[in-house]
């Protein structure tokens, strides 16, 4: 799991691995936190947009699928450096892509963002709904689902984007740690903050008798 320092990510990890899954995680936390990670997972320290280390990690842990929550999120931000938004969610995307590719991994989970949408014609907004970002974050999520579908297309990979709004809540252990704090988060509501089907969304739950392996980073 890329991310898996962060606040969705390290949520994921715990649900995973409460699932039955074995769980290695790549985050640089830049903005993750080594003590988020949970105990029972493996924690790699490194970035995704190093091709050479993040396929061998792929090869040496037996990576089946990856959950990629790795990202920069921060909206404003995006705005004043866009430069930094490309590099990371796009460039170093397309770098975790080939790094699966050059590792024999088929499946990935991408942890998107209904900004993806921009100003919505509807509310609730349906999954077919256009996709016109308003700031360079939300594009460049949408840029990175493109490359996922014509990875699709010429190679095989099969994948799923995720595009939720904002995360709010937390488990028993683990919560939001976010500076700066642009959302507020509800620690008192247990469940808000688990995805109930991490485990699925990976994939098959068992193949050939074992679970399958995640990979994942920051967010």
């Amino acid at each position: 799991m890329t991310g898996g320092a962060g606040y969705v990510g390290s949520v994921s990890v715990e649900a995973l691995l409460a699932a039955g899954h074995e769980v290695v995680v790549l985050d640089d936390l830049t903005t993750g936190h080594r003590a988020a990670v949970p105990s029972g997972a493996t924690l790699h320290q490194g970035t995704y947009a190093d091709r050479a280390a993040t396929a061998r990690l792929l090869v040496e842990d037996g990576i089946e699928a990856i959950l990629h929550c790795a990202a920069r999120s921060l909206v404003g931000e995006s705005i004043v450096d866009p430069s930094k938004y490309y590099r990371e969610n796009v460039a170093g995307g397309v770098v975790l892509l080939e790094a699966a590719r050059a590792s024999g991994v088929g499946r990935i989970v991408f942890s998107s963002t209904a900004a993806v949408y921009g100003v919505p014609d509807t509310t609730p907004i349906p999954e077919d709904a256009p996709l016109r970002p308003i700031n360079p974050y939300g594009e460049t999520k949408r840029t990175f689902e493109a490359a996922l579908r014509w990875y699709g297309n010429a190679y095989g990979l099969r994948s799923v984007s995720l595009r939720y709004f904002n995360v709010a809540g937390a488990t028993d252990s683990l919560g939001e740690v976010h500076r700066p704090e642009d959302r507020d988060a509800d620690r008192s509501g247990r469940d808000l903050g688990r995805h109930p089907h991490a485990g699925e969304l990976l994939g098959g739950a068992e193949e050939g008798g074992q679970r399958a392996r995640s990979l994942s980073r920051s967010r």
